[in-house]
């Protein structure tokens, strides 16, 4: 439920607090005074898309802001998004738009986005305006309000339909993906038979390119390497002058005075450790130098192999290693196009279950939808009765689908008869403006009493184009709406200003060339008096004033009733 909007410097409105009343807040002005901009800047603190063009003449921002009651899975769906709020807490939502076009939003004083809010405005408040009724035209909307109304079991079979047909249509493409361009894919497969034979007739081993290419490189230089083995042998194992000959006399020398001193014993020792490693590396290097032997035809295999890989990753790819995968990809290519006539009978399988699947979610959502539809009609010839429509009916049209879609079997469109006798034709046919209107209202009490209400009723003017009797009719309709849910009312007819549990007024006035919105409560009897009588006869004259006491007085007995 709303608790207060505050608008600062939005359009023309420069500075306006609104307290919401639980049950009908009823907002009144002359023609142009601004009521729908009062509307707009809620929707505004809904997330509704809006520009700089919002931000009042020689205002650096305008900012809504707005406190609620939230719904037990609101609040809960707050607390799981981070604005999480103590319990009995109310909700706010504080949005800007700067004058350069910048706009800013928190929810419960933490930073959000317009986009969540338009996600949660929903929940908030439904805003039922004039273009809402249009909207009545669309067979497409048609069919949302019927599963609407349906309740969960039809949502979530809509939503077994939607999951069904994407399931079937996934199978569907591809199967045909799999089946088209056979010329294509027989080249495909060609292409992976040739490259596939090619690299593992090469029997590629990882890293062979670069053991190769070390090995190369010793053959080229191995008259360099056995030179150097030569004078490295001859420097540690020559009989006179050789390292290892030197390290045997400086241990012996130090042996002879280890037992002195512990520095002497581990000078001793060191000079034995040298001397052993001396002889081990002399080993190697010999072992070494028996086997630097050039061997010409090692080598021309070796560029001959060399040569071979290069070929191979300049086709399929820059290694070895990326040669071998490429090999990996082009067997998996083989194996698919040899197991297509598999698959594709797997495919087919699952694409006559995934139909069947969806086939019967169709069908249970169709009957769903039939059973709905007659108490949807039902009820809003209940409401009919209500609202100045007595001799009208209302009935919901099917029309079956040639395939089965991702929102069903059938599409479904509203028809309405205005008098008795009258075939009903689609609404965009047969309704007037005032008509429309009510069929609307008729709708949306109907579908509020088929569930809980989430949020707010809003209504901007859903009374376009009626007067008299039928005003009376919907005013009275819009006061009991009113006992089961908050409602906001923008008007221009006394007959529903009358059920106000709150009333405010809309002025405009001009000063120093600048235009401005005032927003102000009438609570006192005389001031609601005076404007029910101003809307009545657009002055306070004494007829529309007593015209104004009957109806305010009639309507106040209807609810204490």
């Amino acid at each position: 439920m709303l608790r207060r909007l505050e608008i600062d410097s939005y359009g023309l409105i420069g500075h306006a607090e609104v307290e919401f009343a639980p049950g009908a807040t009823i907002f009144t002005g002359e023609t142009g005074s601004g009521k729908t901009m009062l509307l707009g800047a809620l929707d505004f603190g809904l997330g509704a898309r809006a520009g700089p063009d919002v931000v009042r003449r020689g205002a650096r921002k305008a900012t809504v802001t707005l406190a609620f009651d939230p719904s037990d899975e609101l609040r809960e769906r707050l607390s799981q998004d981070g604005f999480a709020l103590d319990r009995g807490e109310e909700a706010t939502i504080e949005r800007e738009m700067s004058e350069t076009g910048r706009s800013s939003v928190r929810v419960n004083g933490r930073p959000s986005t317009a986009a969540y809010l338009r996600e949660i405005g929903g929940a908030i408040a439904e805003i039922i305006g004039q273009h809402e009724a249009q909207r009545l035209l669309s067979p497409s909307y048609h069919l949302a309000l019927l599963d609407r109304f349906a309740g969960d079991d039809a949502l979530a079979a809509r939503a077994a339909v939607s999951a069904a047909h994407a399931r079937a249509d996934e199978m569907r493409q591809t199967l045909e993906q799999l089946t088209r361009s056979e010329r294509d894919a027989q080249q495909r497969h060609d292409d992976a038979c040739f490259a596939s034979a090619e690299i593992e007739g090469a029997h590629l081993q990882a890293g062979e390119d670069e053991r190769l290419n070390e090995r190369r490189r010793y053959l080229e230089n191995v008259e360099r390497i056995e030179a150097s083995l030569r004078r490295a042998r001859e420097a540690l194992a020559a009989e006179e002058g050789g390292a290892t000959a030197a390290l045997g006399q400086a241990g012996v020398a130090l042996s002879s005075i280890a037992q002195i001193g512990g520095e002497l014993d581990a000078m001793a020792r060191a000079a034995s450790a040298l001397q052993s490693e001396a002889n081990d590396l002399a080993a190697a290097i010999a072992r070494a130098l028996d086997a630097a032997e050039f061997d010409p035809a090692e080598l021309e295999s070796i560029n001959a192999r060399l040569d071979q890989l290069d070929r191979l990753k300049r086709k399929y790819g820059g290694s070895v290693e990326e040669v071998l995968r490429y090999a990996a990809q082009a067997r998996e290519a083989i194996d698919a196009f040899e197991g297509r006539d598999r698959r594709a009978a797997e495919l087919r399988a699952l694409l006559t279950a995934a139909e069947k699947e969806l086939s019967e979610a169709a069908s249970a959502l169709s009957s769903l939808r039939r059973s709905a539809a007659a108490a949807l009609g039902r009820r809003i010839i209940a409401e009919f009765g209500e609202i100045a429509l007595g001799s009208g009916r209302f009935e919901v049209a099917f029309e079956p689908l040639e395939r089965v879609g991702p929102l069903g079997a059938e599409r479904a469109e509203f028809l309405f008869a205005a008098n008795a006798g009258e075939p009903a034709r689609p609404l965009s046919r047969v309704a007037a403006g005032g008509e429309l209107s009510r069929v609307l209202l008729a709708l949306v009490v109907a579908l509020a009493g088929a569930r809980e209400i989430a949020g707010t009723l809003v209504f901007d003017e859903v009374d376009a184009g009626i007067g008299g009797a039928t005003a009376t009719a919907v005013g009275a309709r819009i006061g009991a709406l009113a006992r089961v849910a908050q409602i906001l009312c923008v008007t221009h007819l006394a007959q529903l200003a009358t059920w106000a549990d709150r009333h405010y007024v809309l002025d405009k006035s001009e000063a120093r060339g600048q235009t401005t919105i005032s927003v102000r409560e009438i609570s006192s009897r005389k001031q609601r008096e005076a404007e029910i009588a101003r809307l009545l006869s657009g002055e306070s004259h004494d007829a529309a004033l007593r015209h104004a006491r009957t109806l305010l007085a009639r309507d106040a007995e209807a609810r204490s009733g």
